[in-house]
């Protein structure tokens, strides 16, 4: 089924300049399939991009490093399905929440925020499945975000790109992940923030994209930060029901 977009509607996140980012390409990547389409969204402000990943109908998942103080949010994504159609506007953010031991300067803390938006997204985007479990050296898992996968890629019309990748360092809380192959892959501008899936079976989130160096991906993972994030997303609803 095709979508008609509203004239309104038509207000490209790829005309905003998105959120800075620590990252520089998700290159080696392939157009992200439906179901990753459906998790992940696209962070925006007039500075730079980054990605995110769907908590609930309101809810999103991102870097903290991507929220510059001042800057206004919104949140966009592919509502058709169609990867040639660019992502566009959503919703604002209403309220961000940044993990309470997250340090600009200190690139160790737990780089991670949840952003409440002004209204629920569409039907099409559903929350990510969150798995308390960690991943040990040699796991598959597949990194999906909005980034560039070359310096030369126009920023005007971004793109969900999702690439697999393999686990080559974990410690403290953090994993490395690197190319299946000799070609190089990973993270990149406009990635921060981009949700890490499991490859086999259902897609459960494990980790998120927070920045790269050469031919390597660096990964914040999630299960030590499990019962932050859903604790904060409860104080979250409760906020909106007592409105």
């Amino acid at each position: 089924m095709r979508w008609t977009i509203p004239a309104t509607m038509l207000v490209l996140l790829g005309t905003v300049i998105f959120c800075a980012d620590d990252a520089n390409a998700l290159v080696g990547a392939d157009v992200a399939d439906r179901t990753i389409q459906r998790y992940t969204v696209l962070v925006a402000s007039k500075k730079g991009r980054c990605s995110g990943v769907v908590l609930a109908q309101n809810i999103v998942l991102t870097a903290a490093h991507c929220i510059q103080p001042g800057e206004k949010l919104l949140v966009g994504g592919n509502i058709g399905g169609d990867d040639r159609v660019p992502p566009v506007m959503l919703a604002d953010v209403d309220e961000i929440i940044k993990h309470p031991l997250y340090r600009r300067e200190d690139a160790g803390s737990p780089d991670l925020a949840v952003l409440r938006l002004a209204k629920p997204l569409p039907e099409r985007f559903i929350p990510a499945e969150l798995s308390p479990r960690g991943f040990a050296e040699g796991s598959a898992l597949i990194a999906a975000g909005y980034g560039k996968t070359s310096a030369k890629e126009s920023a005007a019309k971004p793109a969900l790109r999702m690439v697999l990748l393999r686990v080559t360092q974990t410690f403290r809380g953090w994993m490395i992940l690197s190319s299946v192959s000799e070609d190089p892959s990973g993270g990149g501008a406009g990635d921060s923030g981009g949700p890490v899936f499991t490859y086999r079976g259902m897609h459960t989130l494990v980790g998120l994209i927070i920045g790269v160096s050469e031919k390597r991906t660096k990964v914040l993972a999630l299960a030590t930060h499990y019962s932050w994030i859903r604790e904060t997303q409860e104080k979250l609803k409760g906020k909106m029901s007592a409105q």
